[in-house]
């Protein structure tokens, strides 16, 4: 079942966006991954060149924290201010979406987040497999001269909007997270409480997949899948067709932390976050540094973003 709150015609109108069709970069993209037979969100930035994303289905943060009320600098110690400039966020000429982060001349960082609107949030109930994908690019700025960018693909619990408290509580799912130019691809969750519980935070519990080229285009994707009877469920994460890491609801051993990261209702985000805890626990020492480059380089670029989904298995 798609989340009531999408009507009839938005979901006519999405699911017919998941037909075959030509991806920009001259690759073929399959209408659905083997096993799925449904879509339940889809984009591919189709909108005119230096356009902005769609505004009916993703939000364009801004500033340094959600509200006064919520935490500073998203949270994570990070540097830039997220803007909509098209310096930082735009429809490229060939429909893809780039986030480029960017310093001026004082040394002021401001980059671009943004994360899919209420009406496309999704969920994976008891007896459902769900997919997360999307297509994607990092700049290839040498390893010197990349610390401090932390480009990221992640789907957050949607009760975290308006809150902005409740983390980790609400569940965080990282598909693609790489900082500091590592030719490392990191995949983690978080749950529960902080410090601590059972997902080890502020950390979380994650699995690094190495090497992971910059420069080239990956596909990257994340499946919840919650089957009924005795089999155990599960999350997935994959590179490239390639499983690379399965955590089973075993491991974490809480009924309400596994809810809340393969169940809930999630939003997807994607940004280009400069400096924070993570780039700086990585590095050894305080990012990003004098030498550390922005623009095209430093770049994250999307073909696409689609969630699928499958029901009763």
């Amino acid at each position: 079942m798609l989340p009531r709150y999408i009507t009839a015609v938005a979901v006519a109108a999405q699911i017919a966006q998941c037909n075959p069709l030509e991806a920009h970069v001259g690759v073929k993209v399959k209408d659905f991954p083997r096993g799925f037979r449904t879509c339940v969100f889809y984009d591919d930035f189709s909108e005119g060149k230096d356009s902005l994303p769609d505004p009916a289905k993703w939000t364009i943060d801004l500033g340094t924290q959600y509200s006064p009320n919520g935490p500073a600098q998203w949270g994570t110690g990070e540097i830039q201010t997220y803007t909509d400039n098209h310096e930082n966020i735009h429809i490229t000429p060939h429909q893809t979406l780039k986030i480029t982060p960017r310093r001026d001349k004082h040394g002021n960082w401001t980059s671009s987040r943004i994360e899919t609107t209420a009406e496309w949030d999704f969920s994976c109930q008891k007896g459902e497999r769900v997919r997360v994908e999307a297509r994607i690019k990092l700049g290839g700025n040498p390893k010197n001269q990349s610390l401090g960018m932390w480009p990221a693909f992640w789907a957050l619990g949607s009760e975290y909007r308006g809150n902005y408290w409740n983390w980790p509580a609400v569940g965080e799912i990282d598909i693609l997270e790489s900082v500091n130019g590592e030719r490392k691809l990191w995949n983690v969750v978080h749950c529960g409480t902080n410090p601590g519980g059972v997902c080890n935070e502020p950390v979380g519990i994650g699995h690094v997949t190495e090497p992971f080229e910059k420069g080239v285009w990956h596909t990257l994707a994340w499946e919840a899948h919650r089957a009924f009877g005795k089999r155990q469920e599960s999350m997935s994460w994959y590179l490239d067709g390639r499983r690379t890491w399965t955590l089973w609801k075993r491991d974490v051993g809480d009924e309400a932390a596994w809810e809340a990261m393969a169940g809930a209702g999630k939003m997807l985000l994607l940004n280009v976050a400069v400096g924070g805890g993570f780039p700086n626990g990585v590095a050894g020492i305080t990012t990003p540094t004098k030498d550390t480059l922005d623009g095209e380089g430093a770049s994250m670029e999307v073909d696409y973003v689609a969630v699928y989904k499958k029901e009763r298995w």
